[in-house]
């Protein structure tokens, strides 16, 4: 394998720069939430071009900064490189950078004398940084650290008022629960080191104990301990059931703009991890005979004895996830918890593509992270905008808000039609590709589809609750929209211009409204990206 270039890490670059000079400016003096803003959304736009282009897309193939050869190169396990570029990768630094580009659009409309501006957006920046660090892994230790980086960060983002009560609880619980899957994590990894003597993704999970002997012998408990403890360490990262409940609490108690970035990005980063960790040992599920590249080349039997086992854990993972999911958001009376148990039940649909392990199932289950990008981030900042209007958090109290304020309520019924799977939305192609990709599957997976929709059937139920509120109840007398402008409580401070929401949030809104119904009608050149994708991932595992 040829030497990665320096330039490989030009979008990293380019957001650590924007973070530092965000906090350079502030340590000058400087108050301008606009400025932060401008800053911060500026370097995640050139961030997203550079990672488009490396992915060749057409119009931006001529600027690439990593060459043809170095991408989806193979995935040797002589390879003691920590990183490693791939389509599949790439793709998800562009789901990291797109959910984060729509927070930091979105987060411009505050106030521009709000404390706290600078810390927002670094803090943003640094966990969108760790994100794009994590999708470039190739090394267990490697992306545990990038994980991290993001988990520190946004620590720190759920607090980051410090005069919300409810926010610094939130945080506090977001950082003992960060802690525990931090420690838990880098158990398992260590285990997996002592029984493979090696960190090294493409080997992790395999039979390569001839080339890594493992000082253990023949005890492959200690590698089913270690996969474990990755397995429930992780696991909070994806809010996967039974590691769930710390984020229903987060999501509520955090600021909406917060909450849509958490929701939006930062738990795909969990579901990368579960993919790059956990997919080489299901392929390696049967044996193989392989034969490593070098001058003197010894050929393997690759096996793995914890293929089948993890299939069937990530299939039982994924249902118990959704049905849980949906049930408790069918109990709901706030908006935003209704739409953290949402969140909660869709990571339920992803896991599908893990437990299927198939390159259509792995395409269908990013399509369905791709998708989530725009519909959750998109159903918090309308919460987030609403919020601004001095509607509160219950359901009950949304009555009529679909009439009296016709573009979000339309936004925000676009969200929940698409995150049920409603047709002509982007979260019904999603589904549709990923439950296809069961049912082709044959066996036990045919069983996951149907899972997936008396799930989705089930979830129809609560959105439609919402759309009832929204558009068939009329609001109670006094129950006014507060001006724009003017001082609200809560977490989120008032909206500005643009009908009361503001600039940056109405086009942040307007993105991800658009996004659901063009991916929605016209997939194919997202799919067929996507599928080239896990095509190569397949065969570079």
């Amino acid at each position: 394998m040829t030497a990665l270039p320096w330039t490989l890490f030009a979008p990293e670059l380019f957001l650590l720069g924007a973070a530092l000079l965000v906090f350079l400016l502030d340590s000058l003096g400087i108050r301008r939430l606009e400025l932060f803003g401008g800053l911060a959304t500026v370097g995640i736009s050139i961030a997203l071009l550079g990672v488009l282009a490396d992915l060749r897309f057409a119009p931006l193939a001529g600027l690439a900064t990593v060459p043809a050869g170095n991408v989806d190169v193979p995935w040797s396990p002589l390879n003691a490189s920590l990183v490693v570029v791939t389509s599949f990768g790439l793709i998800f630094q562009a789901i990291f950078l797109t959910s984060a580009l729509l927070v930091a659009l979105a987060s411009l409309s505050r106030r521009s004398d709000e404390k706290g501006a600078a810390i927002f957006f670094g803090l943003l920046l640094f966990a969108t940084l760790g994100m794009t660090l994590a999708a470039l892994a190739a090394d267990l230790i490697y992306l545990l650290l990038a994980i991290e980086v993001t988990g520190i960060s946004t620590y720190l983002l759920v607090g980051y008022t410090r005069r919300d009560a409810r926010g610094l609880e939130a945080a506090m619980k977001f950082y003992i629960i960060g802690a525990l899957s931090a420690a838990l994590s880098f158990f398992g990894a260590s285990l997996l080191y002592a029984y493979y003597g090696t960190t090294n993704l493409a080997t992790l999970g395999t039979g390569f104990v001839s080339m890594f002997p493992s000082p253990l012998g023949g005890a492959t408990g200690i590698a089913f301990l270690g996969y474990g403890f990755l397995l429930v360490g992780i696991g909070f990262k994806v809010t996967a059931v039974p590691f769930h409940a710390w984020a229903v609490d987060v999501y509520d108690g955090a600021p909406s703009d917060v909450s849509a970035f958490l929701a939006g990005g930062s738990k795909k980063v969990g579901l990368f991890a579960y993919f790059v960790v956990f997919l080489v040992p299901i392929l390696a599920s049967q044996t193989t005979f392989v034969c490593p590249g070098g001058p003197t080349p010894t050929c393997h039997y690759l096996h793995s004895t914890f293929g089948i086992p993890l299939q069937v854990l990530f299939g039982l993972l994924a249902v118990v996830t959704m049905t849980a999911g949906n049930v408790l958001a069918l109990m709901q009376t706030e908006m935003k918890r209704m739409l953290a148990y949402s969140s909660i039940s869709q990571a339920g649909y992803m896991l599908i593509g893990l437990a299927v392990a198939t390159s259509p199932a792995i395409a269908g289950a990013t399509l369905q992270i791709f998708a989530h990008v725009f519909m959750k981030t998109g159903a918090f900042l309308v919460v987030a905008a609403v919020a601004g209007f001095g509607i509160g958090s219950r359901i009950e109290e949304w009555k009529g808000v679909g009439l009296r304020h016709r573009w979000l309520g339309a936004s925000f019924a676009a969200m929940l039609l698409s995150l049920a799977g409603i047709p002509l939305t982007v979260g019904f192609v999603s589904k549709f590709v990923l439950f296809s990709a069961a049912v082709q599957a044959q066996g036990w997976f045919v069983w996951l589809a149907v899972a997936g929709l008396l799930n989705s059937a089930l979830s129809v139920f609560y959105y439609a609750r919402v759309l009832r509120v929204m558009y068939m109840e009329r609001p109670e007398v006094g129950s006014a929209p507060v001006p724009a402008g003017a001082v609200v409580g809560g977490s989120d401070p008032p909206a500005l211009t643009l009908g009361g929401i503001g600039v940056g949030r109405a086009t942040a809104i307007g993105l991800a409204t658009a996004a659901v119904f063009a991916f929605g009608v016209y997939p194919q050149p997202v799919l067929a990206g996507l599928q080239m994708a896990a095509d190569h991932l397949v065969q570079l595992l």
